[in-house]
């Protein structure tokens, strides 16, 4: 495919309804962007598949290493059922501008963060914002086992849809940081119990948590967390275990 791949900012693709990507993706809409490049719904016209695709700024990956670095990554931890399941890349010109877009499922969910603003006061009750941090953190626990970290994780990042009793979560924007270390991992530990905060409605309702929840915040201190949770599995087998404060 012809084009330029320089390093011109592009601010916005803006790609309209009906667009084509590649030879029979169909745009259906915008999902969202943030500072790497933008996400849209799109159509296989073959199959009639529902997908998500990724483009990343030209500016942000000229040689397409940013691509192929994910692309490995997400490959890695794709039996892990938190993450969203990568297809294939395809490259895409947009304005005179080659750029690569990452193919994946598509998650019907919602951002996590919106999620809680719809309940009232933008507070999820304790029992609840538990179970939704058990989905979390056993989800992370197989990422870590697979040899991975995500190092991003909050509020934003998190896509999340009810299914009876069950909250599936998908994790989303996954970096790059170079290799994995027990540091990287441990910043999952604390991004999870900061979800936990966030859900409990943060510093105005900190203080009405129940002593589990409390316990798994610790006041936000991240020697204390990571004293408690040294792993993922540590903070999974404490959900599994505590002993409740009150009847729920």
């Amino acid at each position: 495919m012809s084009g330029r791949t320089g390093t011109q900012r592009i601010r916005r693709f803006d790609l309209p309804v009906g667009r084509t990507i590649g030879k029979s993706y169909r745009v259906e809409g915008y999902l969202g962007g943030g500072s790497e490049g933008e996400v849209y719904r799109i159509c296989d016209q073959t199959t009639g598949i529902h997908r998500a695709a990724k483009l990343y700024y030209p500016h942000k990956d000229p040689k397409q290493r940013l691509t192929a670095h994910h692309a490995r990554k997400l490959n890695q931890v794709r039996d892990c059922r938190l993450v969203l399941q990568f297809l294939h890349t395809q490259e895409v010109q947009v304005n005179g501008y080659r750029t690569m877009a990452m193919i994946s499922e598509l998650c019907e969910g919602e951002p996590l963060q919106r999620w809680i603003e719809r309940h009232r006061a933008a507070r999820v009750r304790d029992f609840v914002a538990l179970t939704v941090l058990h989905s979390l953190v056993s989800g992370l626990e197989q990422i870590h086992e697979a040899g991975q970290y995500h190092s991003d994780v909050h509020t934003e990042n998190i896509l999340i849809e009810s299914r009876g009793v069950h909250f599936d979560l998908k994790l989303i924007d996954f970096y790059d940081w170079g290799k994995p270390t027990r540091a990287k991992m441990q910043q999952d530990i604390l991004g999870a119990a900061r979800v936990l905060y966030d859900m409990l409605g943060g510093r105005a309702y900190y203080n009405k948590a129940l002593p589990e929840s409390k316990y798994v915040c610790a006041g936000l201190r991240s020697d204390l967390i990571l004293d408690r949770f040294p792993t993922a599995s540590a903070m999974r087998h404490y959900l599994e275990t505590y002993t409740p404060s009150k009847v729920y």
